[in-house]
């Protein structure tokens, strides 16, 4: 299945100090004044009733420190209302910035759309372990420490896991922050609580969500926990754990692991 391309939007605003100064909205109605030479047109014309339109021109007349609008009376018509040099000058500087905004756009939809090629490849990059739970992710942030790193990584919109590795391991692996890599955690070394016990181990490391299925075994039963992301998380714990939680389907529970448990693995 082909994934739906990523598109940026974002408006231009301008701030003096802390007020809007400018955006799309107020500049069309300086550009239909321009057009029309008619407040009460443009004003229509630009979404304002005629009082917010000339509380936005007095409010950029202040902060621009000049006029903005010249108004002639009587004549054909009833009177005109003229942009100034000033406020035709506005007009024309926000045009420069409003092309290079979009020009800066377009050359991030560029990247946003590469980085998305890279994830897709990333998660459909064979890769055959051991570890029950295999995540790709992005690194969002490197630690370094007396003898190991502490790399975080984004598997999904929300959970985050942080991996204790030597700096050594860091190097040959070449990590850096942006690199593509999947988050390895054997089953075994997770760990459940119930929501109502409290945390226990690193923040980062603590994943919460709804138990799905339970697959009881001799000494130990499985437990398949879906994250809040709709990623699975697989964990093994002892029997008398499961009872002595009272662990079923349906219910909400809190999964950790520690970060010197959770492997980095590349793409070769």
């Amino acid at each position: 299945m082909t994934p739906n391309p990523l598109t940026l939007h974002a408006e231009l605003t301008l701030f003096a100090g802390e007020t809007l100064l400018a955006n799309a909205k107020r500049i069309e109605l300086l550009r239909q004044i321009d057009a029309t030479e008619n407040l009460t047109k443009a004003a229509k014309i630009a979404g304002f009733s005629y009082k917010s339109a000339w509380d936005a021109i007095d409010l950029m007349a202040r902060l621009s420190g000049g006029t903005l609008l010249e108004r002639v009376t009587g004549g054909k018509g009833g009177g005109r209302t003229y942009l100034t040099v000033r406020g035709k000058q506005m007009l024309k500087n926000f045009a420069l910035i409003q092309d290079e905004h979009a020009r800066f756009i377009a050359r991030l939809n560029t990247l946003a759309n590469g980085l998305a090629a890279d994830y897709a490849q990333l998660s459909e990059t064979p890769m055959k372990t051991s570890a029950r739970n295999q995540y790709p992710g992005m690194i969002t942030a490197i630690l370094q420490g007396p003898v190991n790193d502490l790399i975080t990584i984004r598997i999904d919109e929300t959970d985050e896991l942080s991996a204790s590795i030597t700096h050594r391991s860091c190097k040959e692996l070449q990590l850096d922050i942006g690199a593509k890599v999947f988050a390895l955690i054997k089953a075994s070394t997770l760990d459940i609580s119930l929501p109502s016990e409290g945390k226990r181990g690193p923040e980062k490391n603590t994943l919460a969500g709804t138990i799905r299925q339970i697959s009881p075994g001799e000494e130990k039963t499985e437990i398949i926990i879906l994250l809040g992301s709709g990623l699975d998380l697989v964990a093994t714990i002892p029997n008398s754990q499961v009872k002595a939680l009272g662990l079923q389907p349906g219910l909400k529970v809190r999964a950790f692991v520690e970060a010197s448990n959770v492997l980095i693995g590349v793409a070769a």
